[in-house]
């Protein structure tokens, strides 16, 4: 059973460390200010981390998002969002948006109000542009461009004035995040088990179109100039014609040198070390920056870092020197959600989407004897990283899908320094998920009595307690809490349990 598939491209992946060019040519976004809980409190503040000032203390209940060139947001107690300048933290700039994105560096960010279309917002809260209707969610902005998907699931690209700039043609549609190219799939391919992928520039003209059965990408960003993906058993990189390249940054045996366990390049071009269990920060020549004597080391921008010791976090400079006297307890980084939806769907679609996904036998292309095995495309390299975790996750359109086993997915070895995965693991059942808190309260139970009335033409009926059952004993529940709509397909009858139906307010 072959995993990669599109809706594996609309993924953003994780980076790997080991990949070529895998550390950031330059930063997303580079930031002065960071939210931070103080040590001892349960609100959130905002810290300069240029000179370690609090300039915001305990203003928010909820974490802020990233600032990005003074700009935030936060979400209020009625569940919705505020956006704010960090000129005047405690006073909203324009709010009551059921979902938002991060400000980009172009100025600008997307929106929309509970029942309302997207548009494109500026610092001021004003409306630069309303999208189409048929724009069903779109991503923060970045390099001038955001990509969107309309109703009939296919994604293009706006510019920073809202006009589109490629037309919706595509399956799926990545950020041009740190360079101006951009990984797309094409919407027409008719066979899903070879999934030719093509990298376009901000124009949309192709630069080159490969195949998965020759490459497979690690990650669906050039940085540094090349697209790093999957040969055989080996990691390449692709340069902007689609053919093979040295690696730009092959210098993990110099690294070596230093006998350090393990490591990371930043986007600076220094590199965040780990030496007996400690973590710091040296340069090129193996000069230590940042004395390796902590338990973590957080890059924010090149010039400021987090240092983590114990339960307690600090500012602290290139050269490991303290900013500020502030200590914190939690941080917010980097963005949860990089896209903003419409404030309404049409329940009809979105039932149909999640009818689609299943069947009496499969769900999202798990049947009762998938294993990790079959969908060892779906994780990267290093088992460490999913120890603990028995779930993995995709998203589809609008739709989270969750895999989850009768096991972790990877199992920590004795010297707890290394990790195997258990391929054995087997699929327990699968969660197709959507998150509908940015559209009127209505919405939920109107999709879950969608989907149940409809499933008789699937094979499934009521067995008890709200779940149902086909021939084959596999079973669906399906619930709702908190705006979230959730479908549960179990392999295995036996082992369903019914859903909760809460209603928002």
């Amino acid at each position: 059973m072959k995993f990669f598939s599109r809706m594996a491209l609309a993924a953003i992946a994780a980076l790997l460390m080991t990949a070529c060019g895998s550390d950031n040519a330059t930063y997303q976004y580079k930031t002065q200010y960071l939210p931070v809980q103080l040590v001892g409190s349960e609100k959130w503040s905002i810290l300069d981390i240029n000179s370690g000032e609090v300039v915001a203390k305990d203003a928010f209940d909820n974490a802020p998002s990233p600032i990005v060139d003074g700009m935030f947001y936060v979400m209020n107690s009625e569940g919705s969002y505020d956006y704010y300048d960090v000129s005047a933290p405690t006073q909203p700039v324009a709010g009551h948006y059921g979902s938002v994105t991060s400000f980009s560096d172009d100025g600008v960010a997307v929106a929309s109000r509970i029942g309302g279309s997207l548009c494109v917002i500026n610092r001021k809260g004003e409306v630069v542009k309303e999208l189409p209707k048929d724009v069903s969610q779109c991503s923060m902005f970045a390099r001038g461009m955001a990509a969107f998907q309309n109703d009939n699931g296919q994604w293009g690209y706006i510019n920073a004035s809202g006009d589109t700039i490629i037309p919706a043609n595509y399956s799926s549609a990545n950020l041009f995040l740190y360079d101006d190219y951009a990984m797309v799939v094409d919407a027409h391919q008719q066979n899903d088990s070879i999934v030719n992928f093509s990298v376009i520039d901000k124009s949309g003209k192709v630069m080159f179109t490969a195949g998965s059965n020759e490459f497979q990408p690690v990650q669906p960003y050039f940085i540094n100039g090349v697209l790093p993906v999957v040969k055989g058993d080996s990691i390449v990189c692709l340069g902007k014609d689609g053919k093979e390249v040295a690696n730009p940054i092959d210098d993990k045996q110099q690294v070596e040198k230093g006998g350090y366990t393990d490591f990371s390049r930043t986007p600076s071009g220094d590199y965040i070390v780990v030496k007996e269990g400690k973590v710091g920060m040296v340069d090129k020549g193996n000069h230590v920056l940042i004395p390796i004597e902590h338990d973590n080391l957080i890059d924010i921008n090149g010039e400021r870092f987090i240092a983590v010791d114990g339960d307690t976090y600090h500012i602290v400079d290139r050269n490991g020197k303290a900013v500020g006297q502030a200590k914190f307890s939690d941080a917010h980084v980097s963005e949860d959600n990089p896209y903003a939806a419409r404030g309404f769907i049409d329940t009809d679609l979105a039932a149909a989407a999640m009818m689609m996904m299943f069947d009496e036998t499969t769900c999202c292309g798990a049947d009762a004897s998938t294993t990790l095995m079959d969908m060892n495309g779906m994780v990267g390299t290093d088992a460490r990283m999913y120890v603990g975790n028995n779930t993995l996750m995709l998203p589809q359109g609008p739709y989270m899908i969750q895999y989850v086993f009768d096991r972790e997915v990877a199992s920590a070895n004795a010297d707890s320094t290394s990790a195997e995965f258990n391929y054995d693991a087997r699929v327990k059942c699968v969660i197709m998920s959507l998150n509908v808190k940015h559209c009127p309260p209505s919405t939920e139970p109107a999709i879950v009595n969608k989907v149940e009335s409809r499933l008789g033409t699937k094979g499934f009926v009521l067995a008890r307690d709200g779940i149902f059952c086909s021939d084959y004993l596999s079973a669906l529940t399906l619930g709702y809490d908190s705006g979230i709509v959730s479908g549960i397909y179990y392999m295995r009858f036996n082992e369903s349990v019914p859903q909760k139906k809460n209603k928002r307010n």
